[in-house]
């Protein structure tokens, strides 16, 4: 039996290795975005159709659900799928996939490999579009765990150019800035780790009226005395994960397999 694989970081698709299937219809693509985006947890009847219509479902919604509901399942079998399936409950439906748990730096370059574009891409909907921005917002964060790991493994300069990229696309981020700091200094530029901390000052107070938080200035304070700590450290943790400049939410899936 193919393993069947579910996507959703870039354009929704589900398939084995060897073909890729797409769904035509869009409130079928907006139903199982919304399933597999709770994988192993009961969607409930209510919140599919909202997903689907937003705050203007149509007369009998819900029965709209359950017959798209009927075609995925039909569509599923028609390739195979024997790993995944799409139990009914009395308030609503769950998809019940195999887990697949992230482990360690290659695992999670691994998962970060797998984007393809922004998420959900041509999936319709007001809530599928924020589902789709936190599965961005997971993705940096993601990105940014993996460069800790790499930086706790000695790997410093080869994570510089990827942070030089990440920063580009991502100026306000505190978090790539201090790990640019941090692995420019233990790959022995510390002048070029002392000005990446000048340039970003500048930039937040010229765009942003604010200073760097204690993360930067601490660590700039701490490269500058020469702490030998810093060669120890394994990561750079903002104090408020959540924060405007902060990094997001960690990533705890690679999207869906099946």
């Amino acid at each position: 039996m193919p393993k069947i694989e579910f996507c959703v970081l870039g354009p929704l698709q589900l398939g084995d290795e060897g073909r890729r299937v797409h769904l035509r219809s869009s409130r079928q693509q907006v139903v199982l975005a919304a399933l597999l985006l709770s994988a192993n947890r009961m969607v409930p009847v209510e919140s599919l159709i909202t997903a689907v219509w937003d705050d203007h479902p149509p007369d009998g919604a819900r029965h709209q659900i359950h017959n798209c509901v009927w075609m995925l399942r039909r569509r599923l079998r028609d390739i195979g799928v024997a790993e995944a399936e799409i139990t009914g409950y009395p308030a609503g439906y769950a998809i019940h996939l195999s887990e697949w748990r992230l482990d360690a730096a290659a695992r999670l370059r691994s998962a970060l490999s797998l984007w393809q574009g922004p998420p959900l891409s041509g999936v319709p909907g007001r809530i599928m579009q924020r589902e789709a921005v936190q599965l961005t917002e997971r993705r940096l964060s993601a990105q940014e765990d993996w460069i800790d790991l790499e930086i706790a493994l000695g790997r410093s300069a080869e994570v510089t150019a990827e942070l030089y990229r990440l920063i580009a696309e991502q100026p306000y981020r505190e978090r790539p800035r201090a790990q640019l700091m941090l692995a420019l200094h233990r790959s022995g530029r510390t002048a070029e780790a002392l000005a990446t901390y000048r340039q970003t000052r500048r930039l937040y107070i010229d765009e942003l009226g604010l200073e760097p938080s204690p993360l930067l200035k601490d660590l700039e304070q701490a490269i500058l005395r020469g702490d030998r700590s810093l060669w120890h450290t394994s990561s750079v943790q903002l104090p408020l994960r959540h924060g405007a400049l902060g990094a997001g939410y960690p990533l705890d899936a690679s999207g869906a397999t099946a």
